[in-house]
C-alpha cells in the first residue's frame, strides 16, 4: 500500500484471475480503484478484513491518504476489466457496490471531501453500475434478468434523490427487435459526460456499441461489422470520442472503424498521416532519369553544357 506502482500490479493480477473464474466483473476491490476527473488522485478501495473495507486516496507519486473503513464488502464498479467507474462528474462522490455478484445487491455513496458515507440503498435484484447523468441524479443499472445467463440485462434508472428504481427499461426505440445481450470491454465518454458509448461483445451474435443518453435516458444499439465466431480480438479495441464522431480503433492505434453520432452511421475509418503514396509517385521518374544517364559500364554520364 506504500506506492501506487504496487497497486498497479495488483490490478493486472486481478483480471486474469477473474477471467479464469469465467465471470464478468462488476466491482473491484483494489488494483488501481478509480481516477478523479482531474486525474491527480485515485480512490482505491482495500480489503480491511472482518467484512470491512477501506477506501483510500493514492496521489500521482504514490502516497496513500485520506483514508476511511466501511462496514461490508465494497469495490469500484468495473466496465469490463479494462475501466473503473462510478465517480460523479464533478469528483465530489463515488458509488460503491457489493462485491457478490448475485442479489440482493447493495450501494454505498461516498463523500469523497469527508470519506463520509452519505447514502446507501439495496435493490432486490442482480444489479450493476452503468452510468451517472452528468448532475449525479439518475444512476443506470444493467439488471441482469436471467440468473443462468448474465450476458442477458437490461438497462434501468434509479433516481438517487427519490430513491425510486424507475418502471421500464432504457432501450433503443428504433430497434425493438433488439436483444440486450453481451459483456462490456471498454467505454468512452463524450464531452460533458451526457453520452456514454460501451462496446459489448456478443458471442454467437452481433457485437455492439451501447450508447447512452445519460440525461434524456435514451439509448441507440450500433452493430459492428463482425464474421467470426471469435471475438475474444475485440478485447484490444478502444473507442475515441472526437467530435460528432465515435471512433473504434485497435489499441495499437491502426483506425478500424467510425460512427457518426448524429445518424448512427457506420463506416470503415481511413488511415490518416502523411501522405508517402503521393511521395512515392513523385520519386518514380528519379530512377528513369538516372538510367537514362548511365553509361554502359556504370558511371554517369556527365551533364550537358
Amino acid at each position: 500500500m506504500k506506492t501506487f506502482l504496487a497497486l498497479t500490479v495488483a490490478a493486472l493480477a486481478a483480471a486474469p484471475a477473474a477471467l479464469a473464474a469465467g465471470g464478468p466483473l462488476y466491482a473491484q476491490v483494489g488494483g488501481t480503484g478509480v481516477a478523479s476527473p482531474s486525474g491527480n488522485v485515485h480512490y482505491v478501495p482495500l480489503s480491511a478484513g472482518s467484512g470491512r473495507t477501506m477506501l483510500v486516496t493514492v496521489s500521482a507519486d504514490g502516497s496513500v491518504w485520506n483514508g476511511s473503513t466501511f462496514a461490508g464488502d465494497w469495490g469500484v464498479p468495473m466496465i469490463g476489466y479494462q475501466t473503473p467507474v462510478g465517480i460523479s462528474r464533478d469528483g465530489r462522490r463515488l458509488v460503491l457496490q457489493s462485491l457478490a455478484a448475485t442479489a440482493p445487491t447493495h450501494f454505498l455513496v461516498v463523500d469523497l471531501r469527508r470519506m463520509r458515507v452519505v447514502d446507501r440503498f439495496t435493490l432486490h435484484g442482480a444489479f450493476s453500475f452503468d452510468a451517472l447523468s452528468p448532475d449525479g441524479a439518475t444512476l443506470y443499472l444493467t439488471d441482469r434478468v436471467d440468473a443462468s445467463n448474465q450476458s442477458r440485462y437490461v438497462v434501468r434508472a434509479y433516481d438517487l434523490r427519490s430513491h425510486t428504481l424507475r418502471a421500464g427499461r432504457i432501450a433503443d426505440r428504433t430497434q425493438k427487435s433488439w436483444v440486450m445481450e453481451g459483456d462490456a470491454l471498454t467505454r468512452a465518454v463524450g464531452p460533458g459526460g451526457r453520452w456514454v458509448y460501451t462496446l459489448y461483445t456478443n458471442p454467437g451474435g452481433t457485437p455492439f456499441v451501447h450508447a447512452l443518453d445519460t440525461v434524456r435516458g435514451v439509448a441507440h444499439c450500433i452493430g459492428i461489422p463482425w464474421t467470426r465466431p471469435d471475438q475474444n480480438a475485440l478485447f484490444n479495441v478502444v473507442l475515441a470520442v472526437r467530435g460528432d464522431r465515435l471512433d473504434v480503433h485497435w489499441r495499437s492505434g491502426k483506425p478500424w472503424l467510425r460512427v457518426d453520432t448524429g445518424s448512427w452511421r457506420i463506416s470503415a475509418a481511413t488511415q490518416s498521416g502523411f501522405p508517402w503514396a503521393w511521395l512515392g509517385l513523385l520519386a518514380l521518374p528519379l530512377p528513369l532519369w538516372l538510367a537514362r544517364r548511365r553509361r554502359p559500364g556504370g558511371t554517369l554520364l556527365p551533364r550537358e553544357a
